[in-house]
């Protein structure tokens, strides 16, 4: 008998704590679009010509951040991504002070869509450009993890 009272109350205590946890989930992904927001800022920089562009050992960042595919009608796309993770940021902090379905459902689709577009730009370094920028793989690993845990975070409210 004296097992199912302890029980009880640590249940209590672990659903509570589910419970914290989800109500903290938009600032950390405020938090992280934050950082994707410099990542992409860096980027841009790089672009016009405001700052070098450091790759490392690890792939070609110039000639990815030189092609073609590197605009969307004349607009730079780190700029674009730039914007994107600010507004991730934005609608986050906004999420936790007021909750809304509607704005977290929006912010969803936005990082969705962005981790698609950087899927689609990804694609582009491996199989047109030849060549990788460890700077915009670091970007969609970042994206895709913002948008899986933008849906886990919803799926798990709606439960």
């Amino acid at each position: 008998m004296s097992s199912i009272k302890s029980f009880k109350p640590q249940a209590a205590e672990h659903t509570a704590g589910r419970q914290a946890d989800q109500a903290r989930w938009p600032l950390g992904l405020a938090g992280l679009s934050l950082g994707g927001a410099g990542l992409s800022g860096y980027l841009w920089q790089a672009k016009v010509g405001e700052r070098e562009l450091t790759c490392g050992p690890w792939g070609d960042c110039l000639t990815v951040n030189a092609s073609v595919y590197s605009e969307v009608m004349g607009i730079p796309v780190a700029l674009l991504g730039m914007l994107m993770y600010l507004t991730l940021a934005v609608v986050g902090t906004l999420l936790y002070w007021r909750p809304s379905m509607l704005l977290a459902n929006a912010g969803f689709a936005v990082a969705l869509a962005g981790a698609l577009f950087s899927l689609y730009l990804t694609g582009l370094e491996a199989f047109v450009i030849g060549a990788f920028c460890i700077w915009c793989l670091t970007s969609w690993v970042l994206i895709t993890y913002i948008a899986w845990r933008w849906g886990r975070a919803l799926r798990r409210q709606a439960a």
